[in-house]
């Protein structure tokens, strides 16, 4: 669903990130969270046997079973303490920016004219988390692993059916070739999801080609497979065009 800034949803990760989108959409993945929610539930259960094996007297059979709830949990700490530490030189080294050019996302992201894109996530009843953010000059897509853009080097954007791995995939004038971006929700979600990511991209910059197919002076090409060969052609000036449109709508093929 198409969203503003007064969504929940947004207002929640502005205050789990202490007023920094990019800051929450790093720290609240990764292995560190899942290791800990794991280390929580195997304590539940070791509990089951370590209380009555302590009230028997059995210390060493109770703190077997303790062990390796406890570690898993104190590891999950320390990779969710680094990821918290470490979330500005991430976002440096995933897109190349520079810590001032980061600070303008922000801004952005903080802007009342920034567009959301929400969904749900695998097996929830209800929209719980945003997919992806478009404000005045950057996209930054939440998928499996966050990826952030400026709006004016994404020359195209398409969306892969063909799996169950739905993916978006992405051009910009920075590539080698095209890159995808595996995106986390239910199946008969992401052909939504995807479409309305690049509608709003589209809306954005009108220049960005959204569709698998595109053609260049009659000869057409696939965007996730000929990536770089479009490129090629792009940086020669060479005239790119959507395969098909409809009602004047650029359309994913």
């Amino acid at each position: 669903m198409i969203a503003s800034t007064e969504h929940k949803l947004y207002k929640k990760l502005k205050k789990k990130g202490n007023g920094s989108i990019l800051k929450a959409i790093r720290v609240d993945k990764g292995g560190g969270k899942g290791l800990m929610a794991a280390g929580i539930i195997f304590l539940v259960f070791a509990l089951l046997f370590a209380v009555p094996a302590i009230f028997d007297g059995a210390y060493l059979e109770a703190f077997i079973w303790f062990l390796p709830c406890v570690s898993m949990i104190a590891i999950g700490m320390r990779m969710k303490n680094k990821r918290t530490k470490d979330w500005v030189e991430y976002y440096m080294s995933a897109s190349r920016y520079t810590e001032n050019e980061l600070r303008q996302v922000e801004r952005e992201l903080a802007s009342p004219a920034v567009r959301i894109i929400t969904c749900k996530s695998p097996g929830a009843t209800m929209e719980n988390y945003v997919a992806a953010f478009v404000t005045e000059n950057y996209v930054l897509v939440n998928g499996v692993y966050p990826y952030v853009k400026r709006l004016e080097d994404i020359i195209a954007i398409a969306y892969s059916d063909s799996t169950d791995n739905w993916k978006i995939a992405i051009l910009t004038k920075q590539d080698e070739e095209c890159m995808t971006l595996p995106l986390f929700t239910d199946a008969d979600r992401k052909a939504t999801l995807c479409e309305e990511i690049m509608q709003e991209l589209h809306r954005a910059n009108p220049a960005i080609l959204c569709g698998q197919e595109i053609v260049c002076e009659g000869q057409g090409y696939i965007l996730e497979r000929d990536g770089a060969e479009i490129l090629r052609l792009y940086r020669e000036g060479r005239v790119l065009e959507n395969a098909v449109h409809r009602n004047g709508k650029c359309v994913n093929i």
